[in-house]
């Protein structure tokens, strides 16, 4: 027996590496530090039911010898958990292990030519399989509806090691609608005169509706700019009633914009904001310089030099932009 409604999440730890983590596309995770990182992340949002494709992109950091790289000291544990929406226990259905101590590194520079030592990085972790979940269990099987499919393991696209994998997920919910959305052009692939256009015109056309709305205190504005987020996180979570997620969003909103510890929704500021677009080109925001999963639309805490951000992904349908994450 499988899960009736599965709440899948990944759980990282690491320490010494630098990484952005991907789902079908989507980035969940940013980090760019030494030091050590411990997260869970629901991803019911970001998934398909069948395949799915899991990245580990990691970036360069530094890594002792004056240069910037990855570090044999690096790990990364990541988990692929699922357990019943309305328990609590997890189980682990698949474990990516990193080690960078397996890596052909000689002062501070990784040899990419060495496809062995980079494969071997791997070693420990769960090897391809196709199983059931029986009464939490894994149980092997030639028609499970789980899949843990062969990494790929390379030199990527972010000048640093490149980890990726497909997963067969069963998952009860629609395909969600960004999948399907417009495809932008990749970030990096922009002329600096279609970088500048496309921020000015992300900034003018997609954030100032939502920007005055939050100014305004515009409860109905609110509700529709979020209507279509809300109506797939309350499938992607099983909420009970159709349109919590929408309510819950904009209760949530309202209640910053009425903070008295807060000062109103600063003001949006082009020459702060940077372009960033999704692996799979279906899902672009607005972010602070080398920053990515921040946003530009924050309120400014008035007791203390913070900022509380609101984090927002849009899609674009027939050329019309919308909210989607």
């Amino acid at each position: 027996m499988n899960y009736k409604k599965p709440f899948y999440s990944l759980r990282i730890q690491s320490k010494n590496t630098g990484y952005l983590l991907s789902v079908n596309g989507c980035i969940i995770e940013f980090h760019k530090t030494t030091g050590s990182n411990q997260m869970e992340y629901p991803i019911n949002h970001w998934l398909k039911n069948g395949e799915n494709r899991f990245d580990i992109y990691h970036l360069n950091i530094p890594t002792g010898f004056d240069k910037l790289g990855l570090r044999g000291d690096g790990e990364i544990i990541l988990e692929l958990c699922v357990r019943e929406n309305d328990e609590q226990e997890n189980n682990v259905i698949h474990k990516t292990v990193y080690l960078g101590e397996r890596l052909n590194i000689t002062d501070g520079v990784t040899d990419y030519s060495d496809v062995k030592a980079l494969v071997s990085t791997l070693d420990s972790s769960s090897q391809p399989s196709q199983f059931n979940m029986v009464d939490g269990e894994l149980v092997q099987s030639d028609d499970g509806s789980f899949i843990i499919g062969k990494y790929q393991v390379k030199d990527g696209i972010t000048e640093a090691l490149h980890i990726n994998q497909t997963i067969t997920l069963p998952a009860p919910f629609p395909r969600w609608r960004f999948f399907d959305a417009d495809e932008l052009t990749y970030h990096l692939d922009l002329t600096d005169e279609e970088w500048e256009s496309t921020r000015k015109q992300m900034l003018e056309e997609v954030y100032q509706p939502l920007w005055q709305a939050l100014n305004d205190n515009d409860t109905p504005a609110l509700t529709a700019l979020f209507k279509g987020r809300g109506e797939e996180f309350d499938q992607a979570f099983y909420k009970p009633n159709k349109g919590q997620d929408t309510f819950e969003m904009v209760h949530h909103l309202k209640g910053l914009i009425n903070d008295q510890d807060l000062s109103s929704v600063r003001p949006l500021k082009l020459d702060e904001s940077d372009i960033h677009v999704s692996f799979n080109k279906k899902l672009t925001w607005l972010h602070v310089f080398d920053y990515p999963l921040t946003s530009i639309v924050d309120f400014k805490h008035k007791h203390a030099d913070i900022v509380t951000r609101i984090p927002i992904m849009f899609a674009r349908f027939d050329g019309k932009w919308e909210i989607v994450r």
